[in-house]
């Protein structure tokens, strides 16, 4: 039996899904809840279980023998049993089932419930969160308080900086000291005297205090973390402090929107979900991008939107960027050796999801993929590629 995991799925992981053949692999998604009257009616625990009975219904009408659908569902079955993994969800699980292999990730983000039994997994309700390359970063101050986090379209966890400043009374000594090696403590340590540049012993004006504060932040945020990056900087504090950093921080990436007020003690999903709202835009750079490109080349043999030339140039490299409709399914079967493509209306017996495996087969080949709600993809299509060359 393969490992139950509750973090992350990387990208690592999601490779070897890719790869994975065998005459039975089991793909099974949720959504799932992380609090309310759901968790305690094992709402989530019951609609997996009726899952695995339709599972087991559907391996049976494929001709399979009841001790060998018990073997190959035991993992599944045994899951049931773990009460606290049930009550440590996140908003998606997907589940994946094969011959001695289980996997189970939860995702932060919805995903439509949904059962696929084939000869590989389906992965594409997951392109959306392994492919969310773009991030964000988050600094939090005030006098009293400074915190760093980097987040994406889908969480925020707090980055621990060294030497980053925990408040005013953390910067005490600036003398003769290169950008790296300056000297810090609390205010209140034993024996400690506050010495400031330019001011000798005792201390500075408040003003001076915190605009000496803030350019050891920003020198340090720059020299640990944030020279060669490009990402969007949201800033947190009250007003006059947001002012300062912005007007003299070295960082040219600061996002024109801030978070104003004193959000010290706010925790961390309720500063994730105030800073999402700002970084939202910035975040979908990439994909503004593919589709200018894809827009500019439409009268060009480069742009292709008919699914039955999408899926077989997938197969041989063609695709550099595809753009596919949410829940969008094409059933059928490809032989690449004769270049023959078969579609049905309605899954078959020895059908896969064709959209499944062009996106695979483009991830696998390098292309980029983008997950998108109707209204945002080209031309109002189902599929779109921007081809490489043309064959």
């Amino acid at each position: 039996m393969g490992k139950t995991k509750k973090e992350d799925l990387i990208k690592e992981e999601f490779t070897e899904l890719t790869n994975y053949k065998a005459s039975t692999c089991i793909s099974v998604y949720l959504p799932t809840h992380k609090s309310g009257a759901e968790i305690n009616e094992k709402q989530d625990l019951i609609v997996f279980k009726n899952n695995l009975q339709e599972c087991a219904r559907q391996l049976a009408a494929q001709g399979k023998e009841k001790p060998e659908i018990d073997q190959l569902l035991q993992p599944a079955y045994e899951l049931l049993k773990h009460e606290t993994f049930w009550y440590q969800l996140s908003e998606g699980l997907a589940v994946f089932i094969a011959d001695g292999f289980f996997k189970t990730y939860c995702v932060p983000m919805k995903v439509k419930e949904e059962l696929h039994v084939n000869s590989s997994f389906y992965l594409s309700p997951l392109i959306p969160y392994i492919t969310h390359t773009a991030y964000f970063y988050l600094l939090v101050f005030s006098k009293d308080a400074c915190s760093f986090y980097k987040g994406n379209g889908y969480g925020m966890q707090k980055v621990e900086v060294e030497g980053l400043p925990l408040g005013m009374n953390d910067v005490i000594h600036f003398e003769e000291k290169d950008e790296r090696k300056l000297f810090r403590g609390g205010g209140n340590a034993p024996g400690a005297e506050a010495n400031f540049h330019g001011h000798g012993s005792g201390l500075a004006d408040e003003k001076e205090y915190i605009a000496q504060y803030l350019k050891e932040v920003d020198q340090t945020l720059w020299t640990e973390v944030l020279a060669n990056e490009k990402a969007p900087l949201i800033l947190s504090s009250v007003e006059y402090m947001v002012g300062y950093y912005r007007q003299n921080s070295r960082y040219k990436h600061i996002a024109e929107e801030s978070i104003t007020g004193n959000y010290d003690h706010e925790g961390l999903n309720a500063l994730y979900e105030r800073a999402r709202k700002i970084a939202e835009p910035l975040l979908k750079e990439d994909v503004k991008k593919a589709l200018l490109n894809y827009y500019n080349q439409v009268a060009t043999d480069l742009t292709t939107s008919m699914p039955e030339k999408i899926i077989p140039a997938s197969y041989y490299a063609q695709i550099s960027d595809l753009f596919v409709l949410e829940n969008f399914h094409v059933w059928g079967t490809f032989n690449e050796a004769d270049n023959k493509l078969v579609v049905h209306p309605e899954k078959q017996e020895g059908d896969e999801c064709l959209v499944n495996r062009a996106i695979v087969n483009t991830l696998s080949n390098g292309g980029a993929v983008y997950v998108l709600p109707q209204e945002k993809m080209p031309k109002e299509s189902s599929m779109a590629a921007f081809l490489r060359f043309k064959a």
